[in-house]
């Protein structure tokens, strides 16, 4: 605020108009987003978004087709899906499922390694070298208790039982694995332990991957041989021996084995055959796991991580495949899960998850505004797409009322900018496409022939358009400090300097109520009546250190409403709250924080009024770390009110008709920036800020 920081600070003055109002973001664009209806149902998974949260602008006709030719349709509150093209229903599964793969595959080897935190066992002199190490300890198979004489007739050897011995009468040996089940490439420790030490018998503890017919570790010294395994898949069965040493399954000579004990390497992965798609067109998603889930005892579930809920399931196989339709544009994410049965995310038991998956559905949205809507006047255009187009087909583009690109298109990135010189007094029309650039043979030869570059004026197999946009009108406007005129009619005083010196206001900036400048008069509001002139309240009646916590800014928003309300403001206006930037004059508003955001929200809105900040804008100010903070917290604050940035502040000599393109500070999150007060009075004459404000900003016009 030029008054406050001038009487203050004897700094760079800024008039009590630019401590007003704060406009939330959408920096100088009109926003509408709409989602063109296309043929064939499909769903387009997108970002951020679910069914039913966007409005679909549907347009039945061209490009040229004029406003009343789209009607509004609410967007499906439902995910539909369907069989993927040419497949038949997975038996006892979900809907619109197709699976494969019931059967085990042969598992590749895995990978031993030395538990970790332990040694390899040594390797004795008179014993060979094996190939696969593990550690070992002294640690002895307990003795089972004897069997109850119930148990059955004894079975006499047809052979001499010293032919059957390996390391000892009697001697056995027990296998086992830390866990059932292990993520791909995550080690499984297997533990053989024996009923009496294998040390100097010439025999070896080993344990061998049954299903890949590989040794996984071996010991020739002690009774207990440890080993870590790795697999990236599948289902791994491991026995242990008593054996002669040797690299291959014991099949000849004196061996004692162990029980079986199976380890599943369980993983999931999720893919999609396109992550970005048009309107109407179907993305089929594929689960698919390490093994048949059926032969595990589990099912192959999708769910939509967004919501929570599960889409569908496949009780068999290793692949589980679905398509999906929606008629909204966003992002929606899907996570493969092999589970037991459960119908929320995450599930109860889960033994595999998958990345999240997003596809999007595209959509665009178009921003417009423009200086004055007169011949000469520029319009400033931005195009924003819900996904990037970098890598795909697609390209975004602005379309004129007749259908023509007004610029070229852009293949890169997610938005699009373009400026376009009205050359007539209606204000056009405008509206976004994504779609595809024409092959450019057929350009290349008709620039040949021509002589010059000649580039396509519309795009070709288009996937998602916006609404029609008529472009915001851009106001242009001052506040000050001292009153703008003490005549009802604006004859004197500071309104007829600004009118000659720059030009006639759309709007002035002014105090509330009274602070270390006078608040404003019943006068100075008839006025603004009389030159059809808006007045954007501005309230600054506190300590503007004192802008923390949630309790202050209501308390202000109260004191703010009130004083609007005595002096006749009708409800839907804006009131703007100064929040200064730290200085001598104000160092405590450094703690400007979310909650005192909140707080002036909570207020204004509770009053009726809009609620407006004037603050630094840029990104990463104290005031925009606030705001961010407000936004993440209540999103409402960032679509219910709006922002007034006194930065970038410009120095120069700009009048009216020259005033600089509209290029506030953004504070880098949502919300609608409204107005932008680009340059300070410094004490100059007249002595006012000067400020742009777009059309939407819902000022006071008595």
């Amino acid at each position: 605020m030029q008054a406050i920081r001038g009487l203050l600070a004897l700094v760079r003055i800024r008039p009590c108009v630019r401590a007003a109002l704060a406009i939330v973001v959408a920096s100088n664009q009109l926003s509408i987003v709409a989602l063109a209806a296309a043929p064939g149902g499909s769903l387009v998974l997108a970002h951020g978004m679910r069914a039913g949260d966007v409005s679909a602008a549907v347009c039945h006709s061209s490009a040229t087709a004029p406003p009343q030719a789209c009607s509004r349709q609410a967007a499906p509150d439902a995910v539909e899906l369907s069989l993927p093209s040419g497949a038949t229903q997975c038996p006892a599964s979900g809907p619109a499922t197709a699976c494969a793969g019931s059967t085990w595959a042969q598992p590749t080897p895995g990978v031993a390694s030395i538990p970790d935190g332990r040694s390899a066992c040594p390797i004795t002199p008179d014993t060979p070298a094996l190939s696969r190490p593990a550690a070992c300890t002294d640690t002895i198979l307990s003795t089972p208790a004897p069997a109850s004489p119930a148990g059955g007739p004894i079975v006499t050897p047809s052979v001499p039982i010293s032919s059957l011995e390996v390391a000892g009468p009697s001697i056995r040996i027990e296998l086992t694995a830390d866990s059932p089940t292990a993520q791909p490439g995550q080690k499984a420790t297997l533990t053989a332990t024996a009923s009496a030490s294998v040390s100097g018998t010439g025999n070896a503890i080993e344990i061998f991957d049954l299903a890949a017919g590989t040794l996984v570790g071996a010991c020739m010294l002690s009774s207990q041989c440890i080993v870590s395994y790795a697999a990236n898949s599948g289902v791994h069965n491991f026995a242990a021996f008593v054996t002669r040493p040797t690299t291959t399954l014991p099949v000849n000579g004196p061996t004692t084995q162990s029980n079986q004990v199976n380890v599943s390497w369980i993983g999931v992965t999720l893919g999609a055959n396109s992550s970005i798609v048009g309107p109407g067109k179907s993305v089929t998603v594929t689960a698919r796991a390490t093994i048949p889930v059926d032969k595990a005892g589990y099912i192959l579930e999708l769910y939509d991580a967004d919501s929570k809920t599960r889409l569908t399931y496949c009780s068999r196989g290793t692949s589980c495949s679905t398509s999906f339709t929606q008629v909204a544009g966003g992002t929606r994410h899907v996570i493969a899960a092999v589970a037991n049965a459960s119908g929320v995310f995450p599930p109860a038991i889960a033994k595999a998850q998958s990345d999240p998956l997003s596809v999007t559905w595209l959509a665009v949205n178009l921003a417009a505004n423009t200086t004055y809507p007169q011949v000469g006047g520029r319009v400033y255009l931005t195009a924003s797409a819900n996904a990037d187009v970098s890598n795909t087909p697609w390209s975004i583009g602005i379309y004129d009322e007749q259908g023509h690109l007004v610029d070229k298109a852009c293949k890169s990135g997610s938005t699009c900018s373009a400026q376009v010189t009205l050359t007539s007094g209606a204000t056009p029309w405008f509206t976004a496409v994504v779609g595809a650039v024409p092959p450019v043979n057929a350009f290349a030869i008709l620039g040949t022939l021509l002589n010059r570059v000649v580039r396509p004026t519309s795009l070709v197999n288009l996937q998602a358009r916006s609404a029609p946009v008529q472009p915001t009108r851009m106001l242009w406007g001052v506040d000050s400090c001292k009153a703008l005129t003490s005549d009802p009619t604006g004859a004197n005083g500071l309104y007829p300097q600004v009118v000659g010196a720059y030009g006639a206001p759309d709007f002035w900036g002014r105090y509330l109520t009274d602070t270390v400048c006078p608040g404003i008069s019943s006068t100075e509001v008839a006025a603004a009546a009389h030159n059809h002139m808006g007045i954007l309240p501005i309230y600054n009646d506190y300590n503007c250190s004192n802008v923390s916590g949630y309790a202050t800014g209501l308390a202000y928003a109260a004191a703010a409403a009130a004083a609007a309300s005595a002096l006749g403001i009708p409800a839907g206006r804006a009131l703007a709250i100064d929040i200064e930037p730290p200085g001598d004059a104000c160092p405590g508003a450094a703690n400007v924080d979310p909650g005192f955001v909140g707080g002036w929200f909570d207020g204004i809105m509770a009053a009726h009024y809009v609620p407006a900040y004037y603050g630094n804008g840029t990104a990463g100010s104290e005031f925009a770390r606030a705001w961010c903070g407000a936004v993440a917290a209540q999103p409402g604050v960032a679509t219910d009110s709006y922002l007034w940035s006194f930065e970038p502040s410009l120095l120069g000599s700009y009048n009216k008709a020259t005033a600089p393109d509209y290029a506030p500070k953004q504070t880098g999150c949502a919300g609608t920036m409204a107005a932008w007060q680009y340059e300070l009075s410094a004490g100059s004459n007249p002595d006012v800020d000067t400020d742009e404000a777009l059309s939407k900003l819902p000022l006071w016009f008595p």
